[in-house]
């Protein structure tokens, strides 16, 4: 190879740069315990991702947004889902099999300034 310092340089500079998009992006975590997503109502910047994580002993649950007919899977103890929010906007979102229990949340996402 004629050039194995150029080749590791550039290597670094990818490592780097992966490890920045990384550090920029946000996660956010929604609890589901008790038929209840915690918190139930949320300001994010764009750009944020959901993580809601299913810390029930034996239900599941799932996450469904009707106006953007988005949903994840069904989510069992210990399972989670991750919704990235690249748009601003207000984000209704329920669980379906739980839906007579009113578990409902909402998501605000908000331009950055």
């Amino acid at each position: 190879m004629k050039y194995p310092g150029v080749i590791a340089l550039l290597l670094a500079a990818l490592c780097f740069v992966g490890a920045t998009a990384l550090a920029d992006s946000k996660v956010v975590e929604v609890s589901m315990k008790d038929n209840e997503f915690s918190p139930a109502e949320l300001e994010i910047p764009v750009g944020t991702t959901v993580r809601w994580v299913n810390e029930e002993r034996r239900t599941s649950h799932d996450i469904y947004f009707p106006d953007q007919d988005l949903a994840s899977e069904r989510l069992f103890p210990e399972e989670s889902w991750e919704h990235r929010f690249d748009e601003p906007g207000t984000y209704e979102y329920h669980c379906r099999p739980h839906e007579d229990r009113d578990m409902r949340g909402t998501i605000h996402v908000v331009a950055d300034e």
